[in-house]
């Protein structure tokens, strides 16, 4: 066999391994393994041909392993995305904030300085930040790692403090999750009192300041978990982007609890699109393609994702989430950089859904290692 042979083998190797994104060292070893097997049996000589041998089992073994991923594996759906995505990042939820952790290490400061009780650099800090850059901090922070104490000490000497309320009533949601809460589930007394204290903060905040985005946004998130209607939820998500068009955090939280049926979505997309009103077609573009996800999950049941994207009724829906990605790639230069990166968190777990695995990795390359799987989870690990 000629020798030459090996530059195309290793580079077929080193393409599928780059591509498909597979741990080397342990098919390096599977594949050294093998290679003295089939010299033992002289199917293949020392030298080249055993190099040959070692990229051609690597070839084999990276196949294997992507078809038992993709064919083999009766995972749920959302198990699925879970898998894939968390190759690189940090599972939802495992210790930090309480529902959309991204780069918490960017508010990891201001912990310190709530423990510390340090209201003037903790004051200032936030109030440097961009609305976007604001809007990331209260998504990102590590709430359970704050002591209450020192933060209602804060509160106590400082009672006209917008962002200080904000941060106790997130602090209050979290808790109320530890011990139980769940989106419009019965509350038992614990859990009653630490949501009710959630609402106070939030409601005394915007009665501070009443057009502030973060403590709406608190106000909005605290309702879909006590499982007030559709109508409430709707108006607070509508408030909240008549102030912040670019408010993702918010839309996407309220499209978790609100996307519950087509008429539903439907509906959700229509608040959207008139609150926002043509200041940030990145934002509906988000929207939509939230609730064709969501949409898809209702109605996929545990048949599997393939089964239900393969169906001609969702050819238009396929169609639809390329276009809302054009658009989102067309507008989003006005976003933040926790905006983008939560879109594109999103974006790589649509691409998963309708099998676009490429593209779906070049999106989770961009996140790598600051973002948490999409399918969200309330854990209660706060």
């Amino acid at each position: 066999m000629s020798s030459l042979i090996i530059f195309p083998c290793l580079a077929i190797v080193f393409l599928m391994v780059g591509r498909l994104d597979l741990t080397r060292p342990v098919f390096v070893l599977f594949a050294l393994l093998m290679t003295v097997l089939l010299s033992k049996l002289q199917w293949f000589v020392p030298g080249f041909d055993a190099v040959i041998a070692t990229c051609l089992t690597m070839a084999l073994a990276n196949f294997l392993a992507w078809f038992i991923e993709a064919y083999a594996t009766p995972d749920a759906p959302e198990q699925k995305g879970q898998q894939q995505a968390s190759k690189d990042v940090s599972r939802f939820c495992s210790s930090v904030t309480h529902d959309y952790a991204v780069s918490p290490r960017d508010a990891v400061f201001a912990v310190n300085l709530i423990n510390n009780g340090n209201h003037e650099a903790l004051a200032g800090a936030i109030k440097s930040m961009t609305p976007a850059e604001r809007q990331g901090f209260y998504a990102n922070l590590s709430y359970g790692s704050a002591s209450e104490q020192s933060l209602q000490e804060i509160i106590n000497n400082n009672p006209q403090d917008v962002d200080a309320h904000i941060l106790m009533g997130h602090m209050k949601l979290c808790l109320a999750k530890q011990l139980g809460l769940q989106p419009g589930a019965g509350l038992d007394e614990p859990v009653s009192l630490a949501i009710s204290q959630a609402f106070t903060h939030f409601n005394l905040a915007l009665r501070i300041k009443p057009d502030d985005a973060e403590a709406l946004c608190g106000l909005l998130i605290a309702k879909g978990f006590t499982g007030l209607s559709a109508e409430h939820m709707l108006t607070s998500l509508k408030q909240l982007l008549q102030q912040d068009p670019e408010h993702l955090h918010g839309v996407i939280a309220a499209a978790k609890f609100l996307v519950l049926s087509t008429a539903q979505a439907n509906e959700f997309i229509s608040v959207v699109e008139n609150a926002v009103d043509g200041r940030s077609e990145a934002t509906v573009a988000i929207a939509r393609i939230i609730t064709h996800i969501e949409c898809l999950e209702l109605v996929g049941g545990n048949n599997g994702i393939a089964g239900r994207i393969a169906g001609v009724g969702n050819s238009q829906v396929i169609a639809d989430l390329y276009q809302q990605l054009r658009c989102y790639q067309r507008e989003n230069g006005t976003l933040g950089n926790w905006q983008k990166g939560i879109s594109e968190n999103v974006i790589a777990y649509m691409l998963q859904l309708i099998g676009d695995r490429e593209e779906s990795k070049v999106y989770l390359d961009k996140i790598h290692g600051s973002i948490s799987p999409y399918p969200w989870q309330s854990t209660g690990t706060e």
